[in-house]
């Protein structure tokens, strides 16, 4: 290397080591023109911490073993894809080896490309070279280019080494939130031989498929007939005039008031078609006991098929696992041979929902259905687009439902609470596609987690939460299903288990202990092994009286807060008449899913891969449009409630306005001091955003921010400093969605697709 070398000195760091004098450094400024120059300054290094340009992921293998690196922490600032430059599985062994002993990090970058290349090398005599300049680790900066580095050599932990690590620091927050390997790591944790091991890192580089387990393949097997049946039915209810098959609408399976056939068939005189007296309809067509009458068509029809049969293949599954799962089957009356289980529809439809609690629902795009499995019936969506008053109405009832807030809820975010009720319905009418989504945006390089969100509700005992969940889980099921399953009944367990049944009707797991949450570990990576080639499986669901859960579990969760009390003794005031609304409510009969699901099976929006939720928001909002009906204030048209109305800048506020909140200036920050329990405070900081460096200490919360919490906040740095109780500032809540950006997990749908 072509240099000059000098010693410099810095009047802000007089703390620099003594036999470079006072405040003074060694300094460096070098012509590189070979990549192994350059990295022989990393040679022997015990850390190294580096945002720059790489295209090769073998390197970093290379700088750890043949360079005798000890760890890497490194920010890829240019790659889009960075995972599709890892197409060697020997590379991505290595790779995730060194990630699991926590040798290396790989962040990748979450918007802009960071143009930045600096390192900061930790050697083994506690001194760390400090390196900036145009030397990145591509193969292509040294082929066709020439580079210029600076290198400050000082002790480590000295304010110019302290100062160098922020900037770095600052780089990570506000440009990555998401590392490499992580999703592969966690699974290769979980599998449970080296050949299953092997399959996982083949898969993520695209080089193998993942096989299913067991009784997911028996599943499997079963929801492929299932489909098979309801692709049949759906003809026939749809075209009767061109199917095979014949279709009755019954009260009773054995007594037909109106039969369809094949057009050549003989009619009565009336039109009606003829039947033998022997002859029965294949299919029974039951009208819903939740119709509303507002259409030509059925709402939610239903389809009856007493002797249709589901059959697995068991030749190719575990002894144990088929046999356990034909003795289930066999009491409802399956036939159980070597090779094979045969099942009454209803038999597997209750064997089902014995196991698991939720029903078999399959979304068939190619038939435009969505079907829910209940005794020997099919339960179907609309086959007709909804007329403008059946929309109102459907709108008008889900409105009734969240103004209880209004007229017998307590809260001091009123119309922040009912947005985020709304948004727990697009939700829940979303959750049954998600595995069409997974398809569409799986990639080896990406972290479905992050797209695929679980639902988690917060609040008091007397929020509604629960209520609001079973409420969604009756319009998603037509009534059937009418309840989630309690949290005791519920553990890690139960949680991989339910994704092995083929069903991607929602799971609510209501009355959620956040340490509950924190122990049922398949939940940070449960869409991580998703393969196009697995079975369904249900979004999660969760209501908590519990603050937030760790950052692991919050990133994989769109978060909503129900700050409202509802009366829920009998001696309460307001108690009788608040259940009697609701009770009027619930009774109404409120199609509204099965109309989004008709529109999303129109449409397929999953194929573009540019939203999930948001879809359901448009569908909505086009609702709102086609019944003539306005949109009230409170419905998130645009963007997520949770984004609209932060809430935990809303409790930041409320203290700071009521007094319980007091700032004191520190070099560079600010301290905010609370009168609340210490375990209250962990629950505010939490809610901060992370670009605040913020840290809970007592009943303390240090922002290394302070300009940026101010602006988020409402106030100025001085009106905090001066007591901005008395301030007066006007902080209304602001719909300005930028600032939430870092603390919302259902924001940005590009932010989750490529976050961590």
């Amino acid at each position: 290397m072509d240099e000059l070398t000098a010693n410099i000195s810095f009047d802000r760091f007089a703390d620099m080591p003594e036999f470079y004098g006072s405040g003074a450094a060694e300094y460096r400024l070098a012509m590189v023109k070979e990549r192994d120059d350059f990295l022989d300054l990393f040679a022997g290094a015990r850390h190294v911490d580096a945002v720059t340009y790489a295209e090769t992921p073998d390197l970093m293998v290379k700088m750890l073993t043949e360079y005798d690196i000890g760890s890497l922490d490194v920010l890829i600032g240019n790659a889009e894809d960075y995972a599709d430059q890892v197409n060697e599985v020997s590379t991505a062994r290595s790779l995730a080896r060194l990630r699991q002993d926590d040798r290396l990090t790989i962040r990748l970058k979450n918007r802009k490309t960071v143009h930045s290349k600096i390192y900061r090398i930790v050697m083994p005599d506690d001194t760390v070279k400090l390196v900036q300049g145009s030397a990145n680790l591509s193969r292509n900066s040294w082929e066709y280019h020439t580079n210029q580095i600076s290198v400050i050599t000082t002790d480590v932990g000295t304010e110019l080494d302290e100062e160098f690590e922020r900037f770095i620091d600052e780089y990570r927050d506000g440009y990555s939130d998401q590392t490499l390997l992580e999703g592969l790591v966690e699974a290769l944790e979980e599998a449970d031989s080296p050949e299953e091991r092997e399959n996982r890192i083949e898969y993520w580089v695209g080089a193998g498929d993942l096989d299913v387990s067991d009784t997911a393949a028996l599943n499997q097997d079963a929801v492929e007939d299932l489909k098979d049946a309801a692709d049949q039915v759906t003809a026939v209810v749809d075209d009767p005039e061109e199917a095979d098959e014949t279709v009755a609408f019954v009260e009773e399976p054995e007594n037909a008031d109106r039969n369809v056939v094949e057009p050549d068939e003989p009619t009565d005189e009336d039109g009606s078609v003829a039947l033998d007296e022997d002859e029965s309809p294949d299919v029974g067509l039951v009208e819903s006991e939740h119709e509303t009458g507002l259409t030509d068509g059925l709402d939610r029809p239903r389809v009856r098929a007493p002797d249709e049969k589901i059959r697995m293949g068991t030749s190719k599954v575990d002894k144990d696992t088929a046999d356990e799962f034909g003795a289930g089957l066999r009491d409802r009356g399956a036939t159980v041979e070597d090779h094979s289980i045969t099942a009454p529809l209803s038999a597997y439809n209750n064997q089902v929902k014995e196991s698991t609690a939720i029903p078999t629902m399959s979304v068939l795009p190619e038939a435009e259905q969505v079907v829910i499995g209940e005794d020997d019936e099919m339960i179907l969506v609309a086959t007709d687009e909804p007329t403008p008053e059946v929309l109102d109405h459907c709108l008008e009832t889900i409105e009734d439902y969240i103004e209880t807030v209004q007229n017998h809820g307590h809260t001091q975010s009123e119309t922040a609470v009912m947005a985020q009720m709304y948004e727990a319905f697009l939700y829940g009418f979303w959750a049954p596609f998600a595995n069409q989504y997974a398809e569409a945006l799986s990639s080896p390089s990406r972290t479905l987690d992050n797209v695929l969100q679980h639902l988690y509700i917060e609040g008091k005992s007397d929020a509604g939460k629960d209520k609001l969940t079973e409420y969604i889980l009756r319009l998603v099921s037509d009534n059937t299903v009418i309840s989630g399953v309690d949290a005791d009944d519920v553990g890690v367990k139960e949680v991989r288990g339910v994704r092995e049944w083929d069903t991607c009707f929602p799971y609510a797991i209501i009355d959620a202990e956040k340490e509950k949450i924190q122990r049922w570990s398949p939940i940070r990576n449960y869409w991580g092994d998703w393969t196009p080639t697995n079975v369904d499986q249900p979004c999660l669901i969760f209501t908590t009286n519990d603050a937030l859960p760790k950052s692991e579990f919050r990133n994989r969760m769109k978060i909503l807060s129900m700050d409202v009390s509802f009366p829920s003794n009998p001696e309460d005031p307001g108690f009788r008449k608040a259940q009697e609304d609701l009770s009027g409510v619930l009774e109404r009969q409120n199609p509204i899913f099965s109309y989004v699901a008709r529109r999303m099976l129109t449409e397929q929006p999953w194929t573009d891969g540019n939203g999930t939720i948001e879809d359901v928001r448009r569908i909505v909002r086009e609702f709102y449009n086609e019944a003539g009906r306005e949109q009230p204030e409170y419905f998130p048209a645009d963007e997520p409630a949770e984004k609209t109305y932060d809430t935990g800048r809303l409790k930041w506020q409320r203290d700071i306005q009521g007094g319980r909140v007091t700032f004191e200036s520190e070099p560079n920050a600010i301290t905010a001091d609370f009168d609340r329990e210490e375990y209250e405070v962990y629950d505010y900081e939490k809610r901060l955003p992370k670009r605040f460096m913020s840290e809970k200490s007592s009943t303390s919360v240090y922002i290394g921010a302070p300009e940026e919490f101010a602006e988020w906040i409402g106030y100025s740095v001085n009106d905090l400093l001066n007591g901005a109780a008395e301030t007066g500032t006007d902080t209304e809540q602001s719909t300005t969605t930028e600032d939430a950006s870092d603390t919302d997990n259902s924001g940005g749908f590009l932010s989750r697709l490529f976050g961590d």
